[in-house]
């Protein structure tokens, strides 16, 4: 059972929790910021109380949450990038939301956060990961045209002047899904690609869709990896996992 997060104490629970996850996930990790913050908000909304006050306390303060991590990105990073935070802090910083506006300079309100996250895939990837990751490509025959380190870099930035042209559905759902899983890019990628239209279906009829790049993901088979999957899951999890082991030492 979750139980509502009601009154004070269920704010300040509630913003150790989002303390918590931003050392685990930002800080540890290296996931983008914004991320962090939709996950954060989405995965605390809903709770198993049944009362009217337990049920309008806690939306009260996950609206607190949801605005604090939306609008004051310079509150959350001065305080949650400390190795250890007091109660006390944690009072001083909802104080200073509470009476203060935000930089310009820091200011990141969600409108923008989504209009970005529309334009590109957010990925942390420099040109020799993109370089392993286009051979990777070639070799899995996922597009229908050789590419390299400049046509992945541009696919990933919502920048390609040319569509590419699929020549697996399933290749290409599994390893954008890969990407994802390692935190290489953000996790609303099928969102992303089908709003970019950047790749042909490999039926040739049109661009590939949420709802195709979906089904042609659900279609995988977990049990055993083909071939081409397997050349993608050798190119991605190192990758992945020099990223993971980079966040741990610099932390």
């Amino acid at each position: 059972m979750t139980a509502a997060k009601s009154g004070d104490s269920g704010l300040l629970e509630m913003l150790r929790e989002a303390y918590d996850l931003y050392q685990v996930e930002v800080v540890n990790q290296g996931k983008l910021y914004q991320r962090y913050a939709d996950d954060f908000v989405y995965s605390h909304e809903f709770h198993d109380a049944i009362d009217a006050w337990s049920k309008n306390e806690h939306q009260k303060n996950y609206r607190i949450l949801d605005s604090l991590l939306t609008n004051r990105r310079d509150l959350v990073e001065n305080y949650f990038n400390k190795s250890g935070v007091s109660e006390a802090e944690l009072r001083e910083m909802l104080n200073l939301f509470n009476t203060t506006l935000p930089s310009s300079n820091t200011f990141v309100a969600r409108k923008k956060v989504r209009e970005a996250s529309d334009l590109n895939l957010c990925s942390c990837l420099d040109n020799d990961d993109l370089s392993v990751l286009a051979r990777c490509c070639n070799e899995a025959k996922i597009f229908s045209e050789v590419i390299y380190a400049s046509d992945l870099l541009s696919l990933l930035d919502g920048k390609l002047s040319m569509p590419l042209h699929s020549r697996n559905n399933r290749l290409v759902a599994f390893f954008f899904d890969q990407l994802s899983l390692y935190n290489l890019i953000i996790r609303n990628w099928q969102n992303v690609l089908a709003h970019q239209r950047c790749i042909v279906s490999s039926t040739g009829k049109d661009t590939l869709t949420q709802k195709s790049l979906s089904s042609a993901l659900y279609s995988i088979v977990d049990l055993e990896l083909s071939a081409q999957e397997k050349i993608i899951d050798d190119a991605v999890r190192p990758i992945g996992l020099k990223y993971q082991r980079k966040r741990n030492t610099d932390k």
